[in-house]
C-alpha cells in the first residue's frame, strides 16, 4: 500500500477518531471510526472518490444513531446512583463510625465517601459519638450525616 493511497488516508482518519474516542468516551467517535474504516475498505476495493463519500455518508447514517442510542442508555443508568447524600441514599442503614484522618471527627462511610456524623435531635442527650460505635442514618443535613445509636427507635 503506497503512501498516497486513499485507503491509507481513510484508515489514518479512523485511527485518529479512535484516539480521540479513548480520551472522551463518547460512542459517536467510535461510530465515526467504524464508518471511516468501511470507507477505507471501499477505497481499497477500488471505489471512486464519490462512491467512497457515499459509503461514508451511509455508514455514518446507520452507525451514529446507534451510538447516540447507546450513549443515552448509558446516561440514564448513571443517574440512578447520582446524588447519594442529597437523595437520601442510605437512610435507615446501619454504619460503624470511623475516624477522619485530619481531625478525628466521627464519620460514616457511604459509597466510598466520608460524611461527618452528628446525633439526631431526639438522641442529642445521649453519649458522644466515637469511632467504632454502630449508628443508623436518619437523614442528611447538607454534607453532615444525622445519625442515632443503632439500638434506638425506628
Amino acid at each position: 500500500m503506497d503512501f498516497l493511497s486513499p485507503a491509507l488516508w481513510w484508515l489514518l482518519a479512523g485511527l485518529a477518531a479512535l484516539l480521540v474516542e479513548l480520551l472522551t468516551g463518547s460512542y459517536v467517535l467510535l461510530a465515526l471510526a467504524a464508518a471511516l474504516a468501511l470507507t477505507a475498505l471501499a477505497a481499497w476495493l477500488g471505489a471512486t472518490f464519490t462512491l467512497q463519500l457515499i459509503v461514508l455518508a451511509l455508514a455514518c447514517a446507520v452507525l451514529v444513531p446507534l451510538a447516540i442510542r447507546q450513549l443515552r442508555r448509558r446516561g440514564r443508568g448513571a443517574k440512578k446512583g447520582f446524588g447519594v447524600a442529597g437523595s437520601g441514599g442510605g437512610r435507615g442503614q446501619r454504619f460503624v463510625l470511623v475516624s477522619r484522618d485530619f481531625d478525628d471527627a466521627p464519620c460514616i462511610k457511604l459509597d466510598g465517601d466520608l460524611y461527618r456524623a452528628s446525633l439526631a435531635d431526639e438522641a442529642g442527650s445521649g453519649p458522644a459519638l466515637r469511632p467504632g460505635d454502630e449508628v443508623t442514618l436518619v437523614r442528611f443535613e447538607g454534607t453532615q450525616a444525622v445519625v442515632r445509636p443503632a439500638g434506638e427507635g425506628s
